[in-house]
């Protein structure tokens, strides 16, 4: 890549986006990720999943060695030479692939603290005391996929079992704890004050820290817990949610900048179909002009 080409950072969800919703295939896009690491893209996974769920992952989609966001922001991991200027005392020894973990949220044994203490008064089922056997019921993963999405740092997810209307009540009283409620595609996530948009913003600060030089930022997400990460980018694709959107919708308009489609694109169809609808979209039409000539025309 040259000087003069802004390197491209692609975040990106992955259930309901990259991903498919019901089969976690990532279908049409997966030779869009192929082109576009071969044109010097990062693509960087920024998911609800555990770090444990993400190292096979990413060495099944070929992206071993990208930096990723897991749980919603509470973990990220950097490339090794991303720290090397400005080291970071918290970040972990690189791993296999020359990753650092960086811990950015409350540690999980506190969540389940505020969780136990309010279990007394509100119906919800967390995943802390689920049998891998349920976790696989509920997401519809093997039961080795489920004991990875089971490992957790830093979140929790859970099934509300409560009248709906007392869902604001709990969420007001996790944030007197300094916890926020957010809804994925299949589950409520409970984090501490961390969220897909804090840990984009970090990532991409620390990125232009190390290379000197600002990027091209897309991000891709389809439910509520991905409106930060898009708020977060230069250039978004929303896309159309499975099942109830209500609360992803509620939200959005905590976010205006997304209503503005020169900067959030609105993907018409689900999962990796619209993740490729959204890319063709801002390659044909987003800025820097020169990633559309680089063999990646819509």
């Amino acid at each position: 890549m040259s000087e003069t080409q802004a390197p491209l950072l692609l975040l990106t969800d992955l259930d309901g986006s990259l991903l498919d919703h019901h089969d976690y295939s990532p279908g049409a896009a997966r030779s869009w990720l192929t082109r576009l690491r071969a044109r010097g893209a990062w693509i960087v996974p920024n998911t609800s999943k555990t770090a444990a769920e993400l190292a096979p992952l990413m060495d099944s989609l070929g992206l071993a060695g990208q930096p990723w966001i897991a749980e919603n922001g509470g973990v990220v991991a950097l490339p090794a030479d991303w720290l090397s200027a400005y080291p970071l005392e918290e970040a972990s020894a690189p791993d296999a692939h020359g990753l650092c973990r960086i811990a950015v949220a409350m540690p999980r044994d506190r969540i389940l603290a505020v969780l136990e203490e309010l279990s007394g008064e509100f119906a919800f089922e967390g995943f802390a005391s689920m049998s891998v056997a349920r976790i696989s019921e509920l997401t519809g993963l093997g039961e080795g996929d489920a004991a990875l999405a089971g490992q957790r740092d830093a979140s929790e997810p859970l099934v509300w079992r409560d009248a709906p209307e007392r869902l604001e009540d709990f969420r007001t009283r996790l944030a007197s704890h300094g916890l926020k409620l957010t809804r994925g595609g299949r589950f409520h996530h409970v984090t501490g004050d961390s969220d897909k948009g804090v840990a984009a913003r970090y990532l991409i600060a620390r990125y232009r820290l190390c290379e000197r030089v600002r990027p091209w930022t897309l991000g891709f997400g389809d439910g509520a817990n991905d409106l930060p990460l898009l708020a977060a980018v230069d250039n978004a694709v929303l896309i159309p949610g499975v099942g109830d959107t209500s609360q992803r919708d509620r939200e959005l308009a905590d976010y205006p900048l997304l209503a503005d489609e020169r900067r959030c694109f609105r993907a018409n169809l689900p999962g990796p179909q619209g993740w490729v609808e959204g890319l063709r979209h801002w390659l044909a039409n987003g800025q820097p002009e020169e990633w559309t000539s680089r063999g990646l025309g819509a």
